[in-house]
């Protein structure tokens, strides 16, 4: 090879190794690590993957008892009418709602035919709500309409109550109010030891305030049972 030959040929591998470089240098380079995430935000209190709690201390608790008599309300109730214990007709002595044949077994139904119970948890006359007066168990404001029933819960019980997904764009649980007025679409009671807890609070209907409300119950870890309330709607599918 002659001396000119082997110069440019030198140029040649000069000019290719400087671009293996620029482009090693451009591209080759692993890109740097992203910052690990500290992990996503925990769901909001009173979502379903962390429903509201109620605690012991948020309601009146009593030794003795029937589940589900009503106690004394707590400071502000007199913005509610009073609850479907004290206006349905077993409270005021004139027997017990009619019911279905094989209401009483399998449907949510308590000792009066009128209660709802599931395991330790009592709302007392809260069928009587599928029909009457409903301006004499609501009040109508805010887009919708508010039903004061507050449950009783019997000993320490934890009882989670979640609207069924089919209501829950109208529907919400109004307990708890140490988390603001906002209703929840789940709540979790706590019941306080060798007593009976009765809870204030209410359920909230956007519109006209009638639905059927269908409502997931569990007790501690247990299965899920299901109850169907309605709010002035009539008879509603179980």
């Amino acid at each position: 090879m002659s001396g000119r030959e082997f110069r440019a040929a030198a140029v040649v591998c000069g000019t290719l190794a400087l671009l293996a470089g620029c482009t090693l240098g451009a591209h080759g380079d692993p890109a740097p690590a992203e910052p690990a995430l500290s992990g996503a935000a925990p769901p909001p209190i009173g979502s379903i993957e962390h429903p509201r709690p109620v605690d012991c201390v948020d309601g009146t608790a009593a030794t003795t008892g029937r589940a589900g008599t009503p106690l004394a309300d707590s400071p502000g109730s007199a913005s509610l009418p009073p609850s479907p214990a004290s206006s349905s007709p077993s409270a005021r002595g004139s027997g017990s709602p009619p019911a279905t044949a094989g209401s009483a077994a399998g449907t949510g139904l308590g000792a009066d035919l009128g209660d709802v119970t599931v395991g330790p948890l009592t709302w007392r006359g809260l069928r009587g709500l599928a029909t009457g007066d409903q301006q004499a168990h609501g009040v109508a404001n805010s887009g919708g309409w508010h039903y004061r029933a507050g449950p009783a819960v019997t000993g320490d019980a934890v009882v989670t109550v979640t609207v069924g997904a089919e209501e829950r764009a109208r529907a919400g649980l109004e307990f708890g109010g140490g988390y603001g007025n906002t209703p929840a679409p789940a709540v979790t009671f706590h019941g306080c030891p060798a007593s009976v807890t009765s809870f204030y609070g209410g359920f909230f209907v956007a519109g006209d305030g009638r639905a059927c409300v269908p409502l997931d119950v569990r007790v501690g870890n247990g299965p899920t049972r299901r109850v169907v309330i309605s709010f002035f709607n009539g008879p509603c599918p179980a």
